[in-house]
């Protein structure tokens, strides 16, 4: 579908997305096929899009293939070239101490939907989950990508953040010099385009605060983990979108 200025929308072009690593081909993966025929119920002819998270997509729709020995499986044809999109400037970066995992995982889906650019999984003092899985190629990082992956598919996103590995949280602050940190009673305002991280609910110990320039204050009461990364990635969402003021 084209939007007033002609320019075709991502989210209003088919029935259904899948996020994929090649947005070329025509065989579908089985994960995929079982998410389309049996979990959305889809048929030969009906219309998807299909992007690879980093800004390609492209419309197709649903065809009939035959696998041998009776088997029925789902190709596509392709009914568009492929369009390129630009991220959205500047980048939402956030930082998250990680709560358990379950909770971690419904904070992520949340910021995928809201269009947040990177994910730095921290680990602080006062931080409760594990930390074994979560480095680079770890199985627990890996069950979080599928997350963000899964999100991104259901609020059709052109783009899925970059989730990068657990760090400490003295790496992200040297990383981001210049990035607030979300702590009660602080005296700085949430404003587009400062890298925030948002810690633990038992807060941060005073050392720890002492890494960062800005302290950024939620309100009067004490939030999750993952309500205080919802709220941050809300806020600069509707900011970068010329929605609040």
């Amino acid at each position: 579908m084209l939007s007033g200025s002609g320019r075709q929308i991502l989210a209003l072009s088919g029935v259904a997305h899948v996020i994929v690593d090649d947005i070329t081909t025509v065989e579908l993966a089985e994960e995929d096929q079982h998410h389309l025929g049996t979990v959305r119920r889809l048929r030969s002819g009906d219309p998807i899009t299909l992007g690879d998270g980093r800004g390609g997509w492209r419309t197709a729709v649903l065809r009939l293939g035959d696998k041998g020995r009776g088997r029925k499986l789902l190709d596509l044809e392709f009914t568009s070239e492929v369009f390129s999109e630009a991220r959205e400037e500047p980048p939402i970066v956030i930082g998250f101490c990680l709560p358990s995992l379950d909770r971690a995982s419904w904070a992520l889906q949340k910021m995928t939907e809201l269009g947040v650019d990177r994910v730095c999984l921290l680990h602080s003092q006062f931080s409760s989950t594990r930390q074994a899985g979560l480095e680079e190629g770890g199985r627990e990082l890996a069950r979080l990508q599928k997350v963000v992956k899964e999100a991104g598919m259901q609020s059709r996103a052109a783009f899925l953040p970059i989730l990068e590995p657990l760090m400490s949280l003295e790496s992200f602050a040297a990383i981001y010099p210049t990035s607030g940190v979300c702590t009660l009673g602080g005296d700085s305002m949430l404003e587009l385009g400062t890298t925030v991280a948002v810690g633990p609910e038992g807060g941060f110990t005073r050392s720890e605060l002492e890494l960062f320039s800005q302290k950024i204050d939620l309100g009067r009461n004490i939030l999750r983990s993952e309500t205080a990364a919802v709220v941050v990635s809300g806020v600069l969402s509707l900011q970068r979108a010329g929605l609040l003021g």
